[in-house]
């Protein structure tokens, strides 16, 4: 579910190269639906990042009450946190997303299956 947030930047980045491909807008309505993309799809990346790291919350929660013996600390949630900024600061997303993929990566080496 995170790499979500990754693929609407690049979408966003990629629809704003096709708006506007000589660094001015045509007409006003070209702006206009040009920020719409951009807050649209600015608003899906913070939403995907809350359900990221509530989501990766409440696997920690369920991990750690478990009877396996790993015992994932809380600190996970601050890769999601940095996801869920990563929606509107999108550089932090190099960080974020290799983070969770560790997690989920040793969640599925640990407990034995991946938490997708």
């Amino acid at each position: 579910m995170f790499p979500i947030s990754v693929l609407l930047g690049v979408l966003m980045f990629l629809g704003g190269w096709g708006i506007v491909p000589t660094g001015r807008f045509a007409s006003e309505a070209m702006m206009l639906s040009f920020f719409a993309i951009v807050i649209i799809v600015d608003l899906i990346g913070l939403l995907v990042g809350l359900l990221v790291t509530v989501s990766l919350g409440i696997d920690l929660y369920a991990v750690r009450q478990s009877a396996v013996s790993w015992r994932p600390s809380w600190l996970w949630v601050a890769a999601g946190l940095i996801h869920f900024v990563g929606g509107v600061f999108s550089p932090l997303f190099v960080v974020s997303v290799p983070l969770l993929s560790y997690y989920l990566y040793r969640r599925g080496k640990r407990v034995g299956a991946p938490s997708f």
